[in-house]
């Protein structure tokens, strides 16, 4: 069940997707973050960025300066040594992948091809730390909104052969879960939650659940209407799926008021607990002018 410490909630408005990530392992940071090119061969044009940093704020050596070109999504997670595990969403290589170690040079490892371009990806990515989660046994998994490739092609127009071009699946995003085998190998192809053409899937998120499960969550958007890969509908409430390391689904959803709007927590007792804003959303148009606003932040958690 769901509590919420101040009563009944009421959810907020648009999703974010968040471009930068910080992480600490207890002995450094890792921040990783978007960069825009001003001079030489990146000017004027978007990449990644991977910097540590001490726990005095020195810089240390790792990392990279240029990475996924016009990184529309970052996933961090620390590590107690080695490179930080992280993922992007590539609009030039037109996909998901993992950049742990090597920033995104042409060789990253591809978890998804989805269409992209600047601006705007596949997939709403928020990024957070609890989007990208580590088994016991060493393997990982993340959740995305996706749309999927009926193709993907190398782009003609592209004279280094680099860069791809992908016609998407469906025109509504649904919920994906893909899997790593370590922090630097993909395990498969992505698991996919929903099938539902006609509804729209934003703000998917994945935390882990006890030992041997993960909690996956998205919000549903019913009579959607889609144009240039974004979508308006009706919210229809906050999904909560358990399924296991294999992508099974273990529960059916339950469907709550509670948004999941910050990072997931997990618990000594195994339980989650997030913070989140009551203002309700509106999916219905573009959001044109300021967000919805309250003075009342509340906590959730999810008990097992």
């Amino acid at each position: 069940m769901v509590r919420d410490r101040h009563g009944e909630s009421r959810p907020e408005g648009s999703n974010d997707r968040a471009r930068c990530q910080l992480a600490w392992n207890g002995k450094k940071y890792g921040a990783y973050f978007v960069v825009h090119g001003a001079g030489g061969f990146a000017d004027g044009h978007f990449g990644d960025k991977m910097q540590y940093v001490s726990a005095k704020g020195a810089k240390l050596s790792g990392g990279w300066s240029w990475g996924c070109s016009h990184n529309e999504g970052i996933a961090l997670r620390a590590e107690p040594t080695g490179a930080f595990t992280s993922l992007c969403f590539d609009d030039w290589r037109s996909g998901l992948f993992v950049s742990t170690g090597i920033g995104a040079p042409d060789n990253a490892p591809v978890v998804q091809r989805e269409q992209c371009w600047a601006g705007y990806c596949g997939g709403t990515f928020p990024g957070r730390t609890g989007d990208l989660v580590k088994s016991s046994t060493g393997r990982y998994a993340t959740a995305f909104a996706s749309r999927g490739a009926a193709s993907a092609v190398t782009n003609p127009d592209d004279a280094s052969g680099r860069g791809w071009t992908v016609k998407p699946k469906t025109k509504t995003h649904q919920v994906a879960v893909a899997f790593l085998k370590n922090r630097h190998t993909p395990a498969g192809k992505p698991v996919y939650l929903t099938n539902a053409p006609g509804t729209e899937h934003v703000n998917v998120r994945v935390a882990p659940y006890g030992k041997d499960r993960l909690l996956v969550s998205w919000e549903s958007l019913k009579n959607a209407k889609c144009a240039n890969g974004t979508c308006t509908g009706t919210f229809t409430g906050t999904h909560l799926r358990l399924i296991d390391w294999n992508g099974t689904f273990k529960t059916p959803d339950k469907v709550v008021k509670a948004r999941i709007t910050g990072d997931i927590a997990a618990l000594a007792d195994g339980s989650l607990t997030w913070a989140y804003t009551p203002a309700t959303p509106s999916y219905t148009k573009p959001l044109t002018g300021p967000s919805p606003t309250t003075k009342t932040l509340r906590i959730a958690r999810l008990e097992r």
